[in-house]
């Protein structure tokens, strides 16, 4: 069975600098996949450009069988792609309602979009509580919370994460990865990166290290977890 996601050779950056040189990563149907490495490593330009918002400049990216080559970021959404992007990226000034109502903007059946609006509301009960509250002036935990939900709006067959944990309380960070966990077993594929390597390593199926744009090392995540070099690296031992 094909992968989900296929990324091969991927080369693309920013002006005159290339920031990825061959990347080349699956995604299967109902895994979990970690993206790990430095700050600097090309992880943010990973997701961006599977997007559709930092565009390729070589290599392909084949999506649910169809190839992403140049295909814009609203199209993408459309076949089955949702992200939550590093730095959250709410529309502070609307509602917290009007960030979920905007995650749904591909589609047009208004019966499904009021349900997930109450999942999401269910997933996430002070999102309910602040709904009329500008996403301004939720709290950075809150912001994150709005982010993802307003993600997973669009249905999405597989969830781009980037760095979900940054900035946020140990409490707040271990309700997140919870909700992550228990969108994979209903079946939603996720590409992670994060920056709490340990973390995402533990619910991770298969693990990508990055260095300096390039994938240095791959495997299964428990491999990667107490890989000697992994651990010194990346985990502070």
């Amino acid at each position: 069975m094909p992968a989900l996601l296929t990324v091969d050779k991927l080369r693309s950056g920013y002006g005159p600098i290339d920031v990825l040189h061959d990347i080349s990563m699956t995604v299967d149907a109902g895994e979990i996949v970690a993206m790990i490495g430095a700050n600097g490593a090309g992880k943010t330009t990973t997701l961006m450009t599977i997007a559709g918002i930092v565009k390729a400049r070589a290599g392909t990216i084949t999506f649910d069988g169809q190839n992403l080559s140049g295909a814009p970021a609203h199209k993408i959404v459309r076949l089955g792609m949702g992200q939550s992007p590093e730095g959250r990226k709410i529309f502070p000034r609307l509602t917290v309602l009007e960030n979920l109502e905007m995650g749904a903007f591909t589609r047009t059946d208004k019966p499904g979009i009021a349900d997930d609006l109450e999942k999401m509301f269910a997933m996430f009960p002070i999102l309910r509580e602040r709904k009329g509250q500008a996403g301004g002036l939720l709290s950075g935990g809150q912001q994150q919370m709005l982010a993802i939900a307003r993600a997973l709006m669009s249905r999405p067959k597989l969830l781009l994460l980037d760095e979900p944990s940054l900035g946020l309380a140990p409490q707040i960070v271990v309700q997140i990865f919870d909700v992550i966990r228990d969108l994979n077993k209903s079946g939603m594929s996720v590409l992670l990166v994060e920056q709490n390597a340990r973390m995402a390593l533990r619910i991770a199926h298969r693990a990508y290290v990055l260095e300096t744009g390039r994938v240095t090392f791959t495997d299964q995540a428990s491999v990667v977890l107490n890989d000697p070099r992994i651990r010194a690296a990346y985990l502070g031992e």
